[in-house]
């Protein structure tokens, strides 16, 4: 019974969150502030996660891997061949992001228009004031997305259908389609980019280093691609 209201409670807050918290299809002005969006980002997502946590019982799966999520490991460990271990060397991981962002934003300024999966163009930044909010919001999502769809979802889905594995998958999908906005290229690219960032959590073992990542590319897409892509007016 708690296992189904814990589902209930966080297909409910992704519903209200999709309502009204993210740029509806067809919407590519941004005409919902970056303030309000990262309000509701934590509200709903980020919320919502400490609260069904807390009242399981299960805060502890923020800092350490859920025994659940043991199975889905060790059939990420299986099919890597090894875990991933954390150290300098992972810095090289987020040195890529940026020098592929760098190299896509200088290949759109050449283009003269933009390139990629997708349509962000809604949430890219043409001002000074609009890339500063990028912090915050690429944080934001960061901690509060991998919380709510590499924890909170594929957990209570497991703790309703035994499979951890099944939890992740689903989680994965509703984070495509979390972002529908972008187009369905945008939502296959974000879907795949969740199960990459699902299987980096599994073979560290540590929810933080998906965070980190997460943060890392929302930082390349919102600050480092608008300013050498020409679209920030100083």
């Amino acid at each position: 019974m708690i296992a189904l209201v814990a589902l209930t409670a966080a297909l409910g807050a992704l519903w209200a969150y999709l309502r009204g918290g993210v740029l509806p299809v067809g919407w590519t002005p941004v005409r919902r502030g970056p303030a309000r969006r990262l309000w509701r980002q934590c509200v709903w997502l980020g919320g919502t996660t400490l609260a069904v946590l807390a009242l399981t019982g299960r805060l502890n799966a923020l800092v350490a891997l859920p025994p659940e999520f043991f199975p889905a490991r060790a059939a990420a460990i299986r099919w890597a061949g090894g875990t991933i271990v954390v150290d300098a060397g992972a810095l090289w991981v987020v040195g890529g992001i940026m020098l592929g962002g760098a190299m896509l934003a200088l290949a759109e300024r050449w283009r003269g228009r933009p390139l990629g999966l997708g349509d962000v163009e809604g949430l890219m930044p043409r001002t000074s004031a609009g890339l500063l909010w990028s912090v915050p919001l690429s944080i934001g999502a960061g901690v509060n997305e991998e919380a709510f769809f590499r924890l909170l979802l594929p957990i209570a889905i497991a703790w309703v259908t035994g499979s951890a594995l099944a939890g992740f998958a689903v989680a994965t999908a509703l984070f495509g389609i979390a972002h529908r906005y972008q187009g369905w290229r945008g939502v296959a690219a974000t879907a795949v980019s969740g199960a990459l960032l699902a299987f980096v959590y599994l073979l560290t073992g540590q929810l933080w280093t998906a965070i980190a990542l997460h943060i890392a590319i929302d930082l390349n897409a919102l600050m480092l691609r608008p300013v050498l892509s020409g679209r920030v007016r100083w």
